[in-house]
């Protein structure tokens, strides 16, 4: 239950960025990735997959608060939501050999224009908006390449495959300090904080509460 969709989509999103670059460059090394949406679910899973896997992470957060608790599990360095809101350029310093998106919207336009030659960005999330205004100089200079995950339709085999390799990369114990449980009383007083950005971590809803 801790894990749930949330890090089932991680695990795609972290194997996308990591291990399907370096099987189609023969080898060549993932090591910088950024993760936007960093103090969310699928996001702090992510940054704890990709540290496990061998990474330097950059995580991306709204909140300077939870700069500590990104670090204890496994990010490099954490940028603030803020720097990536900017207009994008259509080519930017190349900065990532790949990365995780959660957030859609100017972050995911910013990460495109700085992701490296034929760096993998997986997406999966819009909480900052469902619309992308981009070139196609990333894709055709670059050759960097948009991943959508989609949770729901993946196959059975690359189910069992990533759910067996959940034990190796992820920190329970790390994990549970993020995770807060409530009742079903309490979704409606946690649901509209989570619209508005206002919380961090993963929530679990327990019934006999």
């Amino acid at each position: 239950m801790i894990m749930g969709t949330a890090g089932f989509t991680a695990l795609q999103c972290s194997f996308t960025t990591k291990s399907t670059r370096e099987e189609l460059l023969l080898g060549e090394k993932v090591q910088s990735v950024i993760v936007s949406g960093a103090s969310g679910g699928v996001g702090s899973m992510a940054v704890m997959i990709l540290n496990k896997l061998g990474c330097d992470v950059t995580a991306v957060t709204g909140k300077d608060s939870n700069k500590d608790y990104l670090k204890s599990i496994g990010a490099k360095d954490v940028l603030n939501t803020s720097e990536l809101m900017k207009d994008a350029r259509p080519l930017d310093k190349g900065l990532w050999d790949g990365a995780v998106d959660t957030v859609g919207g100017k972050v995911l336009e910013n990460i495109l224009s700085q992701t490296k030659d034929a760096g993998i960005v997986a997406a999966c999330g819009n909480a900052a908006d469902i619309k992308l205004n981009t070139t196609v100089m990333p894709f055709i200079i670059r050759g960097v390449k948009l991943w959508g995950i989609n949770s729901v339709t993946a196959s059975i085999k690359r189910r069992q495959f990533l759910w067996n390799e959940a034990g190796k990369l992820i920190d329970f114990e790390a994990l549970g300090k993020s995770v807060k449980e409530i009742n079903l009383e309490e979704v409606n007083d946690v649901y509209p904080k989570m619209l508005k950005g206002e919380t961090s971590g993963r929530y679990i809803i327990n019934l006999n509460r």
